[in-house]
């Protein structure tokens, strides 16, 4: 019997206009109420998942949880941390001084802000504050290594796409050993813990409840969910999710923009 759902947000939960259908949000409360754990597992922090949380009614419980930043950090919904894979200041200068080597703007998040150097603000980075519902701040290095509650979460590149592929192409080897490196968007370069991942959050929650791979359903769409989705007893591709994902998926839903979440739980549950 599945006792916890994972499901990821972007693609996933949501359809193609940012939006949880009500059929989706139905699906997920008969889970719940059925004792079942939904667990939102996604690449955004929690405070830019708090409106889905609500109309899902699992905000603010102590016994609901929440894998944000890829996996960096586990989270009760009453904003409880559970486990923090938390980047150094010194990771922050490398990866500022390897995007500005490449003439691209770079950002610092941390549980509740996004910090930018001024010259660095662009329109991928307001749009990803705001889609995220962040705060953004704008900082100079020397300011923000003052900040004695700086809590590092995750970097990010923000720039136009081929400005990431000369990144990715010159970056030394020695960063893909020292950090997740996730190419999440065309425009979105990640930088997190090299522990920090939805599969290993996963795994640590799942024995933190007492419950077993075999009783895990994990949902997904993109490249960033294959772990999870390999971890679980049931994973469960989207219909718009990427080859490479419905390839390794035991079953595969209906899209995003027609209730696969719901379709898997009331089907696989």
């Amino acid at each position: 019997m599945i006792k916890l759902i994972a499901v990821d947000i972007d693609g996933t939960l949501l359809n193609d206009q940012g939006q949880i259908l009500p059929a989706t949000i139905q699906a997920v409360k008969q889970a719940t109420a059925a004792g079942k754990k939904v667990v939102l597992c996604t690449g955004r922090p929690l405070c830019g998942v708090t409106d889905y949380l609500k109309q899902l009614g699992l905000w603010q419980q102590a016994d609901q949880y929440v894998i944000s930043y890829n996996g960096s950090l586990i989270q009760t919904t009453n904003q409880v941390t559970l486990l923090s894979h938390q980047l150094q200041f010194n990771d922050y200068l490398d990866l500022l001084e390897l995007a500005h080597q490449n003439k691209a703007a770079f950002s610092l998040l941390t549980p509740d802000c996004m910090y930018v150097e001024p010259e660095d603000v662009n329109e991928i980075i307001l749009k990803e504050a705001a889609t995220v519902s962040i705060e953004l701040q704008q900082q100079s290095a020397a300011k923000m290594e003052t900040l004695s509650d700086l809590v590092p979460v995750k970097g990010m590149v923000l720039d136009e796409p081929a400005k990431l592929d000369q990144l990715e192409k010159v970056m030394p080897a020695e960063f893909k050993q020292r950090f997740t490196v996730l190419r999440s968007q065309i425009d979105h370069l990640e930088f997190t813990h090299p522990l920090a991942s939805k599969e290993y959050a996963l795994q640590q929650l799942d024995k933190r409840l007492g419950i077993k791979p075999a009783e895990v359903m994990a949902i997904g769409d993109e490249k960033n969910d294959l772990g999870m989705l390999k971890t679980a007893g049931v994973g469960i591709a989207m219909g718009n999710a990427v080859p490479e994902l419905q390839a390794l998926a035991d079953q595969i839903t209906t899209d995003n923009n027609h209730n696969g979440v719901g379709e898997a739980i009331a089907k696989w549950q």
